[in-house]
């Protein structure tokens, strides 16, 4: 707890939050998932692929690429198979208008199954964050390779969703996959009644409409056994597909290892393990791993890469390795799948250099670059700030002779999108469908996107309607980012709008729409609605995320009255979020800031599996607070610890010997302030213990998070206020009034001034 020496510091705003505010108890961290990724409907057939000249290139126009969802598994020897594994991470659960019959609220991404169509059976994938989407184009080795996996990529840190439609031909799943052997005919009887002579899909259907209906338990085993089917491995298998909850697929697997006659295969376990891997349950995945040895069904190259995939998830980057090399010890080839996944895990966790590493040792393997692998490394320079880079490599990758995929337009398009270059980003928009690609939902959301950010909101809308005339169904995350556009735009109203439709076209909002709404509401100091808002998603059982805590603090470090304070200060408690805890349980500084350190420490421990960019913005939100708060001392300790965590991974770089680059742009002006103040003192310290002073550091500001016209920064103004109060001797070059520039002798005679090291406290 904060104590009251250190609460005599607080302003009395700030004073009042932390003496009135109600304690609420920790509550699951985990951010709120939606079950599904593939939610968007198209009514038409897809018209056969075709070549389309533009200029002197002929593109090939594909076919769309199946799905799957991705899981893992370990130990001994196997026979290398390919598959293709999901790349993103990060659920969703969705929220209801009470006031809608309950049968008359759908989501988006269920369609029905006709009789006729009851044998097939159909591989969805869990919705994951922001990845990059398997091209069409692959080759036919790659394409192999991802026959199971889903395909998506991040327009922007709150909208996921890079997914195109796949033929209901390409999502039929096959009854045998390399490395396996094929599931026994064995037939087992699960009851004494007569047997039932069903096809298979009739079978799988009313078995997973079983476990629907039941929680696992006594009453789930009773109707499984009344029903009188009886199951080989095989349709175990697409039942497990089937289910979300892995304590029921758990409960199901086991009762199936108990009937006689039955026995799981590699192909079951997989799936298993893949389910228990979507849950983080490790502990359950190596037990489950045992006895997949034991029973004699070795893991092959596909389970290894379910394993790093649930692994790299979860942000467990060392057991992944662990995993890849156990992986070439048991005498598993990797595949283009275990690099690009290697790849994609490390460069979203701002380890670019490892992800580029890995690239290369793939192409030391002699696994040439295809459409799919491309993609992947375009897609994580771009997500890294390297641009240029990634641009470079996809006119390599059409010089290689690798088509570019529709995935590959979008992921393409959404780079320069999320670096502003909109104009870029609506020319390969047009570039695309120049080359014969028609847009997909995923474009469509990028188009519209890019049109909101350029002020052009009614040609947004206009997109919406071309989207639904090309027989596109809109989803929840089409209509939340119309929500959220309006919102930005400050238009409550229309914001508010486009909520409503969404709920009267019978879809339900998730997380990141409320969030947004949430945000609208808050700036609009239309505190009651945004209370009403917050009641109503954790009535239904939404989960609060760290994006919506993020939102409420940053409302209450900026409330512009003791009234709006107090009512913040309500929403956060009322949220249950565990960082609310966190923040109230604060410990006093002390004389070295060790104990906050650990406070910090654990807690983003325990966030451990939360993506980046969110534990950034909470961060950010927290230093930000705790420095004007009067909390500088916190705040200082606050932010080393994230550091060390690699929350800010480019805050610090050293761009050659002795040259240093200080990156504050992506900050708020208290977070810039606290981060600059503490990275000097550290160069002090270094300087101090080897003698060595770095010969130039420069300091970027940029625009400014919160800023939009240049020379306006707030982050900007902060800093030159806070160098020239310590007399830093600073310059500007070449014009760029957002860097400043300190070398030399200069440099050298300030470092050695002891007020360095305290200059984040004045």
């Amino acid at each position: 707890m904060i104590r009251a020496k250190q609460i005599s510091n607080l302003s009395s705003s700030a004073r009042s939050f932390f003496l009135g505010g109600t304690r609420s108890s920790a509550a699951d961290g985990n951010s709120c998932t939606s079950a599904e990724d593939e939610s968007c409907v198209l009514r038409r057939h897809r018209p056969r692929p075709k070549a389309v000249h533009t200029g002197n290139r002929v593109f090939i126009r594909p076919s769309p690429p199946p799905l799957h969802v991705s899981p893992p598994v370990f130990p001994v020897k196997s026979v290398p198979a390919n598959h293709k594994i999901p790349l993103s991470d990060g659920n969703e659960v969705i929220m209801i208008d009470p006031t809608l019959p309950i049968i008359s609220v759908r989501s988006s991404n269920v369609k029905a199954i006709g009789r006729e169509h009851q044998s097939e059976v159909y591989t969805m994938s869990a919705s994951e964050e922001s990845s990059v989407g398997v091209p069409i184009n692959a080759s036919p080795d790659t394409k192999k390779a991802s026959s199971d996996m889903s395909t998506t990529t991040t327009v922007s840190r709150k909208r996921k969703s890079m997914l195109q439609r796949p033929n209901k031909d390409d999502m039929k799943t096959n009854s045998s996959v390399e490395g396996f052997s094929e599931p026994s005919g064995e037939m087992m009887r699960v009851t004494p009644a007569p047997m039932q002579y069903c096809n298979s899909g009739y079978v799988v259907e009313n078995v997973s409409s079983i476990l629907r209906r039941f929680k696992w338990g006594p009453d789930a085993e009773e109707a499984l056994h009344s029903s009188g089917f009886k199951m080989d491995a095989y349709q175990a298998n697409q039942v497990l597909k089937q289910m979300d909850n892995y304590a029921n697929a758990l409960g199901f697997f086991y009762w199936l290892k108990r009937q006689p006659g039955f026995k799981h295969d590699g192909h079951t376990y997989t799936t298993m393990v893949g389910n228990l891997g979507r849950a983080k349950q490790f502990g359950e995945i190596n037990k489950l791993l045992n006895e997949m040895v034991r029973d004699g069904c070795q893991p092959n190259t596909v389970t290894y890469n379910r394993l790093i995939h649930s692994y790299g998830r979860a942000n467990y980057l060392k057991e992944a390795m662990d995993v890849f090399s156990q992986m070439q010890e048991a005498g598993c080839e990797p595949d283009r799948v275990t690099y690009c996944t290697l790849i994609d895990i490390h460069a979203k966790a701002g380890f670019l250099d490892i992800a580029m590493e890995m690239y290369q040792r793939m192409q030391a393997a002699g696994l040439s670059p295809d459409t799919f692998t491309y993609s992947v490394i375009i897609n994580c320079l771009g997500k890294a700030g390297h641009l240029p880079a990634a641009h470079r490599l996809f006119c390599e990758m059409v010089d290689q002779g690798c088509t570019p995929s529709l995935v590959t337009f979008n992921i393409m398009i959404a780079l320069h999108a999320k670096a502003r270059n909109y104009q870029s980003a609506l020319k390969l928009y047009r570039d695309m469908k120049c080359a014969g690609f028609q847009p997909d939902k995923v474009t469509y959301s990028i188009v519209m996107e890019v049109l909101g950010h350029c002020g052009f909101l009614e040609e947004a809308e206009g997109v919406f309607t071309e989207m639904q005339c090309k027989n596109w169904v809109p989803d929840e995350h089409v209509y939340g980012l119309l929500v959220d556009l309006w919102g930005k735009a400050g238009d409550v109203e229309k914001a508010w709008g486009w909520y409503q439709a969404m709920l009267h076209a019978g879809l339900r909002p998730n997380v990141p729409t409320c969030n947004s709404l949430l945000s609208t509401l808050l700036r609009g100091h239309r505190m009651s609605e945004a209370y009403n808002l917050l009641q109503s998603m954790l009535a239904l059982g939404l989960h609060s995320s760290l994006q919506t805590y993020t939102l409420l603090l940053s409302c209450c470090t900026e409330a512009r009255s003791n009234f709006d304070l107090g009512f913040c200060g309500q929403l956060m408690a009322v949220s249950g979020h565990p960082a609310h805890m966190f923040l109230l349980k604060m410990p006093p500084a002390g004389s070295d800031g060790q104990k906050v350190r650990e406070h910090v420490s654990n807690f983003l421990d325990y966030m451990h599996s939360e993506d980046r960019e969110s534990k950034r913005g909470l961060i950010d939100a927290v230093v930000e607070f705790l420095h004007k708060s009067g909390l500088k001392e916190e705040a200082g300790s606050v932010w080393e610890v994230a550091a060390v965590k690699n929350v800010y991974p480019d805050a610090l770089t050293e761009k050659s010997c002795s040259y240093w680059l200080i990156n504050l742009h992506v900050m708020s002006e208290g977070t810039a302030v606290t981060a600059l103040s503490r990275t000097l003192a550290w160069f002090r310290k270094q300087m101090l213990v080897s003698g060595e002073c770095p010969s130039r550091i420069d300091i970027v500001t940029g625009w400014g998070r919160r800023s939009r016209v240049t020379g306006t920064s707030m982050v900007r103004q902060a800093v030159e206020e806070l160098l020239n109060v310590f007399n830093f001797p600073f310059f500007t070059e070449n014009g760029n009034s957002g860097c400043f520039v300190g070398c030399g002798e200069p440099l050298k005679n300030w470092l050695h001034e002891s007020y360095v090291e305290r200059m984040h406290l004045l």
